[in-house]
């Protein structure tokens, strides 16, 4: 009788003792959890300035220069430094752009703040 409850009673602690465990590590992952969670806030950057990129059909008339200056950002120093970007994005190797074809030209999101 004396072993019934003795495998009885070891047998409860081990089950407690796993279950036990089993809640302790679930309440670490959860803390630690948590703790990455407001370790990253998600509030933008004010000061942060995103680089996208869209094609424009060149009209007739259009010239890369007129092109550059119009949409030329804070993020360039000049014209030249855009047109030299614009030519680099779009494979040219001369200033020369046609009626009817496509360009991919920069923006950054601060010129629409």
């Amino acid at each position: 009788m004396k072993k019934k409850r003795n495998r009885r009673s070891t047998g409860k602690r081990l089950r407690n003792l796993f279950f036990g465990m089993i809640s302790a590590i679930l309440i670490c992952s959860l803390s630690f959890g948590v703790f990455l969670v407001s370790a990253h806030e998600n509030t933008p950057d004010p000061d942060a300035s995103y680089t996208y990129y869209t094609s424009i059909e060149i009209r007739p008339g259009d010239t890369l220069w007129a092109i550059a200056e119009e949409n030329l950002t804070d993020d360039y120093d000049s014209v030249s430094e855009y047109v030299r970007v614009l030519k680099e994005i779009n494979q040219l190797d001369s200033d020369e752009i046609h009626s009817g074809q496509n360009l991919i030209i920069a923006y950054s999101d601060t010129a629409f703040k």
